[in-house]
């Protein structure tokens, strides 16, 4: 992903200098935005999971231990071998869609499994499986070991936590589970044509579908999850998502608990939500960024996540996906009774 405007000054000083290559921006990370839009008041469901949190960790703790996941790399074969299991270990079909950039002569993986919730329409949650390329570029500032455990295990971790608690508890609305390949920019400097390889893979995939298929069921909405384990949980307003979908994550938050937690800083976000936004799909992207001293850096370790950060944000994802699937999933209404009765 990339920081858009606001963020370069401000991380610089935080971080490597490797971290001035990020898209143009303005000095610090913005103050709030524009008040969202009111939502009426959201109950915290009574059945939310007290491990949610600490079983995305085990997963975390397995991604990691694969080392980098690259596209290509030893680590991102089991990654998506790994990923795959824990679908498939839950009865939940795991398709790859494997596919080549011509360009870049790299293969890249998608990973998916839709959880039936009683709705036509759907919801993507989406997370990205693979690291950032830290080898073969010309600054050696931009060369170092890296495992990407918050960028981008922690949202791996969390999507797979989530499918096993619908295991057993329907989602509110169909639900699909997207792992995303090739999000990070292969320059190290932020490079959006040789980015979102994925998401963008996706997006052209659903759009073939319906021109092939009008019928055929249409996404409802958008949630991505990306870096959202430090220790120091700070989920960032992200000026691309959408205002109502922020509100309503917002109003969660609040039922949780957890608002203190959300929407502190301000700034636009480039990352694998906007192939969706750009094909008219409501999106939102929980994303801890502008306050992130180890994004992209060696010190993107085990040792600055947190599973109770995990839970919250698992929380506030529970919470608010009943409200956006009255808005952007919602049920079909029941078929009229038909027949005579009789005095």
């Amino acid at each position: 992903m990339s920081p858009g405007p606001g963020l370069r000054h401000a991380l610089a000083t935080l971080v490597l200098p490797c971290l001035a290559a990020c898209s143009g921006c303005q000095d610090g990370p913005r103050p709030r935005g524009e008040p969202l839009p009111q939502t009426p008041p959201l109950t915290r469901p009574a059945d939310l999971p007290p491990g949610l949190g600490a079983r995305a960790m085990e997963h975390v703790r397995a991604l990691v231990a694969f080392g980098a996941r690259h596209p290509g790399s030893p680590g991102w074969q089991r990654a998506v071998d790994y990923i795959a299991a824990q679908l498939e270990a839950l009865g939940l079909p795991a398709r790859r869609d494997s596919f080549r950039d011509a360009v870049e002569d790299l293969g890249f993986q998608n990973l998916s499994t839709r959880i039936p919730g009683g709705t036509e329409r759907y919801l993507v949650l989406g997370a990205h499986h693979d690291t950032k390329i830290t080898h073969g570029h010309d600054d050696p500032a931009h060369n170092f070991p890296f495992v990407g455990a918050n960028d981008s295990a922690s949202g791996v971790g969390l999507l797979l936590a989530l499918a096993e608690h619908w295991r057993d508890h329907p989602p509110p609305a169909t639900v699909e589970l997207v792992f995303f390949d090739g999000e990070e920019s292969i320059p190290f400097k932020w490079n959006l044509a040789r980015a979102l390889f994925g998401s963008r893979r996706y997006v052209a995939e659903y759009q073939r579908g319906l021109a092939a298929r009008p019928d055929a069921p249409r996404i409802g909405a958008m949630i991505l999850l990306d870096m959202v384990a430090a220790t120091d949980l700070h989920i960032d307003d992200d000026s691309n998502s959408d205002r109502e979908l922020k509100a309503i994550v917002r109003a969660a938050a609040v039922a949780c608990g957890h608002e203190r937690y959300f929407f502190a800083n301000s700034l636009a976000v480039t990352d694998d939500h906007l192939p969706f936004r750009d094909a008219g799909i409501p999106v939102i992207d929980l994303i801890d960024l502008a306050d992130n001293p180890q994004w992209h850096t060696p010190q993107d370790t085990l040792e600055h996540l947190s599973a109770t950060s995990l839970q919250i944000v698992g929380e506030v994802v529970l919470t608010a996906l009943p409200a956006i699937a009255v808005r952007h999933a919602p049920r079909a209404p029941a078929a009229p009774k038909t027949g005579t009765s009789g005095r």
